[in-house]
């Protein structure tokens, strides 16, 4: 590497220094790190807390893969833990390997927030997160989520009181702004590092726009050029080239994934390969299905019936066939089935089919570019591809 380039290390470790990630094409000869307070990140990759699918099982499936630099949970709601809530301690649970990781709670009441995130700090987690972007309903009707992004003194009094309250980095999530009347990523983004934030993460998009339109990367880079703490870009990153695109558009130090982790839980290794200039493996098709059957294996653990361990089972299988050879008829095919042995069975005909056929090779799938994405009303949070 030339000796002009930047040496792409510990991000954000010296105070006021922050580094952009090199996305030339040229070969670096380690990944950048990112430093999150005491917390370093290896990758400059982190999954993006998703409702309904960031559970522990789909965790352990990232990082069984490898290649992301942080998980982060599913949110989760202050007052329901302050409520003690069974579901909501479900979603706080940490596997005791699972590091560094990150709790995302949400809540408009500081006071609750600070008791939330120490409750958070006592079972593990390295990071809390402050959801400031959630667009859903459920959120924003309590206004939470992103509908802080319309009160920027709450979030500051929210910023101020889980910072006391906490002996672990604190990072915060949000959107462009409430509507492209309201764009104030980048005084909230200096707010929260103002009052202790380590890290910021900006999803491309306001809350009006749901999940609507295309994320516009390029407005984040108002906010890394204003804060001094690293800046993740989120957003309709799909692939490796979309997370180079992003990088470079919006001058953030990494990249937050979400729905293209669902779509390929191995794209924060096709991210770190493009980033060293190197071409990405394609794990084999028997790799594929031992990741995905152990996940299968995490997901029906403690559950209280077959009929439960199916349902959950078929619940997920669409997030990971869609667009895949032959996927639609795997997904029916799950979806008749009320035994678990059928469903490993029928999974692993898939794959044994998809061997006889000679494919093999997953890449140019997941390379492909989105034509629409479109939110899916119902749930408000997962997008349906079209690919080319």
């Amino acid at each position: 590497m030339s000796s002009s380039k930047p040496n792409h290390l510990n991000h954000g470790q010296e105070h006021g220094q922050k580094h952009s990630v090199d996305t030339s094409d040229e070969r670096v000869l380690e990944l950048p790190k990112i430093q999150i307070g005491s917390v370093q990140l290896d990758s400059p990759t982190a999954l993006a807390p998703m409702e309904g699918v960031t559970d522990r099982a789909f965790r352990a499936l990232i990082r069984g893969v490898g290649g992301c630099g942080l998980t982060v949970t599913e949110f989760v709601s202050s007052e329901s833990l302050k409520r003690n809530d069974r579901k909501a301690w479900q979603n706080a649970e940490l596997d005791p390997n699972e590091h560094p990781v990150s709790i995302q709670i949400y809540g408009r009441d500081p006071q609750a927030m600070a008791e939330a995130a120490k409750e958070c700090e006592g079972l593990g987690a390295d990071i809390i997160d402050l959801n400031l972007g959630c667009p859903s309903k459920q959120v924003t009707g309590g206004c939470s989520g992103s509908a802080l992004m319309k009160e920027p003194k709450r979030a500051q009094a929210i910023f101020k009181a889980v910072k006391a309250a906490i002996t672990i980095p604190m990072t915060v999530k949000m959107r462009l702004g409430w509507d492209h009347d309201q764009l104030n990523a980048t005084e909230i983004a200096y707010s929260a590092q103002e009052e202790g934030a380590e890290m910021i993460a900006v999803h491309g998009r306001t809350r009006m726009q749901m999940y609507r339109g295309s994320a516009d990367w390029s407005a984040i880079k108002a906010v890394s050029d204003k804060v001094s703490v690293p800046v993740l870009v989120n957003g309709d990153i799909l692939n490796a080239q979309g997370a180079l695109k992003a990088l470079k558009e919006s001058g953030a130090q990494g990249v937050m994934i979400g729905r293209g982790a669902v779509r390929d839980p191995w794209v924060f290794k096709r991210v770190n390969a493009a980033l060293l200039g190197q071409e990405f493996q394609e794990p084999p098709l028997e790799e594929r299905l031992s990741s995905l059957k152990q996940y299968f294996d995490y997901l029906v653990q403690g559950v209280n019936s077959e009929k439960h361990a199916c349902g959950r089972i078929k619940k997920v299988i669409g997030l990971f066939t869609r667009g895949l050879p032959y996927g639609d008829e795997l997904r029916q095919e799950i979806f008749h089935q009320h035994e678990l042995a059928n469903i490993y069975q029928a999974t692993e005909a898939y794959f044994a089919r998809l061997q006889s056929e000679g494919i093999n090779q997953f890449g140019k799938l997941y390379d492909a570019t989105p034509r629409s994405i479109q939110l899916d009303e119902r749930s408000e949070r997962y997008a349906v591809y079209d690919l080319t």
